[in-house]
């Protein structure tokens, strides 16, 4: 394995892990698109073979029909979509990230000791 293939692996460990995190209400990662169901599936909203990255805001978690619509697949209209989870994406990732620095300042801590 060469090392940009072997670099964007390890990434992608690290930032599907952090994706499933920011995508999880109560401890249990939700669809980003149709905030319903399960999210069983990672997606690149930006395909990896049209050079998106693997980066958290370009990964969103997906159940499996909302994925196949994602890809154009069950009468899903894959730019709309992509519009969509791009917006929902970085929404979240602003949240996310706000929430782990509070956390990792104590904000989070002594706030919650003040409820």
């Amino acid at each position: 394995m060469n090392k940009r293939k072997y670099n964007d692996a390890t990434l992608y460990r690290i930032t599907r892990s952090q994706a499933i995190e920011r995508d999880s209400v109560r401890g249990y990662p939700m669809c980003v698109l149709c905030k319903i169901r399960a999210a069983e599936q990672v997606h690149h909203i930006i395909y990896r073979s049209q050079n998106g990255t693997s980066e958290l805001t370009n990964i969103a978690c997906l159940c499996s029909g909302c994925h196949f619509k994602a890809h154009g697949l069950n009468g899903g209209n894959a730019k709309e979509i992509r519009r969509i989870l791009l917006k929902r994406v970085e929404e979240a990732t602003t949240n996310y990230e706000k929430n782990k620095s509070n956390k990792n300042s104590g904000y989070g801590a002594a706030y919650k000791r003040n409820e």
